[in-house]
């Protein structure tokens, strides 16, 4: 068998257990049609009392197949007839030949699995009870005649009750075999700059070959609602502006609109006949060109809708349950394309705050210094003293400065870690340009360790050091500041003294926002002590988070 006539194959019965159900009684009716031809064994008045019934039963058989082949309706319909039918003739025929020793035992598996497959295992529960209580009862009534056998009856029995336990418990577990999404095949499939409702829908109708679909969602509780469509080669995105469904509380139904039919299964399994005028809105699905197809509700957080599936190749019963699964799947894409939406919100405003602050710690804090530099050198020129080595020296500063933001623009665009000691050097480098620039003395000390430190918290230090200088010089009118850094259990440890005016006792201690939120963000730890003529803040930042 080639491999396209294995999928054509495989595409002929997927999702068609009613299909299979058909076939199966059909294949089975003839089988035993040639077992009782070929077996010679069995009494002259047996073999027509079997011929007849296996005659009228194959008969039925290949008329229900032909009849629900492509009828998703007839097909649920006839499900609980036939399924009588089929317990009623493995009774019968049982014990039509050779009592306990009849080859049709095996006949019992058909209702059985029929059951497990179709319904739940409740059904199949019931399905095995009666099975078993009929073949006690046929055994009991044939207990007389000759050809009984106690022995083999039991044993016969005993395994009824083994493969009834068997499906039954395949029933129970039955429903996690139909998950048909999961998170990675989302990962795999979804790209989120995408149109979320177009990909939603591309792959819900490519899971069922549907050849059109829609996909209408709104907020929950609240129209009109947003609708995408493909029908062929068109696409288009248009408003909806009253529900397609007007009954929620079911959350897939196959529908077709020429018959006014609508089929659906209730919570226990079984099939639930509507019509399609009670629940679909007819302008809508005019409008939409609905015939013949799937609708699954559609759920997010924030969102409510509906999957609307048609010209579906194949259609059967069991893409009901199908579509429940399509509408998880749906919403679930729908989910993941807003929380990746919501993470890229919520980095750009971490970012568009972070660079808030670098350029307020750097450039802002800079240009303030710079002012007040400019303000002395003014006063200096007034009184009469030379200002040109002033006015150099701010030059330099610039200069500097300018340096140093293209520094910082490249520190952003790399991703490494750098040594201890290489920003313990930078460190200094800065220290030496504020005490110029604020007219402080400012010296920056290290407990000699090594380590590597990531190149985000190196940019951290630096602002921390920048907002420390100016918060001492600014409201302590500090003149001497002592930095000390190191490392410790995995923290770097920054400590900043200074012997500005402090706070007296009466007046609380407040700890300055701008190092606290650039400390709180890099998951560390800020303390703060001071007193008339002293201030000491001591910074705990951890690495592994800023890593």
């Amino acid at each position: 068998m080639s491999l396209l006539q294995l999928t054509a194959l495989q595409s002929l019965f997927r999702y068609q257990s009613g299909r299979v159900i058909a076939l199966g009684r059909v294949m089975l009716g003839i089988m035993f049609m040639i077992a009782v031809a070929f077996d010679h064994s069995e009494p002259h008045l047996a073999i027509f009392r079997t011929y007849a019934m296996l005659t009228l039963y194959g008969a039925v058989a290949i008329l229900l197949a032909a009849a629900t082949w492509r009828d998703w309706w007839l097909d649920a319909r006839l499900a609980v007839p036939a399924h009588l039918t089929d317990m009623t003739v493995f009774t019968v025929i049982v014990f039509s030949a050779n009592g306990t020793t009849s080859p049709f035992f095996l006949f019992f598996i058909l209702p059985l699995l029929s059951a497990a497959i179709r319904w739940s295992w409740r059904e199949t529960a019931i399905t095995a009870t009666a099975l078993i209580l009929l073949f006690l009862i046929a055994g009991a009534l044939i207990a007389g005649d000759h050809s009984f056998e106690l022995e083999r009856f039991v044993i016969r029995a005993g395994h009824l009750l083994n493969l009834s336990l068997l499906l039954i418990w395949f029933g129970v577990h039955q429903l996690r075999t139909r998950l048909f999404f999961h998170a990675d095949d989302l990962d795999a499939e979804l790209g989120h700059r995408e149109n979320p409702l177009a990909r939603a829908l591309e792959l819900a109708m490519t899971s069922v070959a549907a050849r059109g679909g829609a996909l209408i969602v709104g907020p929950t509780g609240e129209e009109p609602s947003d609708g995408y469509s493909i029908n062929g080669e068109e696409a288009r995105s248009y408003n909806v502006e009253r529900p397609l469904v007007r009954n929620a509380t079911h959350p897939s139904l196959l529908y077709d609109m020429a018959e006014d039919h609508v089929l659906t299964r209730r919570p226990d399994g079984h099939f639930r006949f509507l019509d399609a005028s009670e629940l679909v809105d007819r302008e809508e699905a005019l409008a939409l060109g609905l015939r013949e197809g799937l609708i699954a509700e559609v759920r997010t957080g924030t969102l409510h809708g509906w999957l609307v599936l048609w010209d579906i190749p194949e259609i059967s019963t069991d893409y009901i349950d199908l579509g429940r699964e399509l509408g998880r799947a749906t919403g679930a894409i729908l989910d993941r394309h807003a929380l990746f939406t919501a993470i890229e919100t919520g980095a750009a405003a971490r970012t568009r705050l972070t660079l808030a602050r670098d350029v307020h710690d750097s450039v802002i804090q800079f240009l303030a210094g710079t002012a007040i530099r400019l303000e002395a050198i003014k006063r200096a020129a007034k009184s009469g003293a030379a200002v040109e080595g002033d006015l150099d020296d701010l030059k330099r500063l610039l200069v500097e400065e300018q340096g140093e933001l293209r520094g910082f623009v490249s520190a952003l665009r790399r991703d490494r870690e750098v040594d201890l000691a290489e920003a313990v050097a930078e460190l200094r480098v800065l220290a030496d340009r504020l005490s110029h620039q604020w007219s402080v003395e400012c010296r920056v000390s290290a407990n000699g360790e090594t380590a590597a430190i990531p190149i985000r918290l190196q940019l951290d230090l630096q602002h921390l050091l920048r907002e420390a200088v100016a918060n001492a010089v600014r409201h302590g009118r500090a003149k001497r500041i002592d930095v000390a850094l190191g490392v410790q259990d995995n923290h770097l440890q920054l400590d900043v003294a200074d012997n500005g005016s402090g706070f007296s006792p009466s007046r609380p201690t407040v700890e300055p926002w701008s190092l606290k939120e650039r400390v709180e963000r890099a998951h560390g730890s800020l303390r703060l002590v001071s007193a008339p003529g002293a201030t000491n803040i001591s910074i705990s930042l951890p690495l592994g988070a800023a890593a």
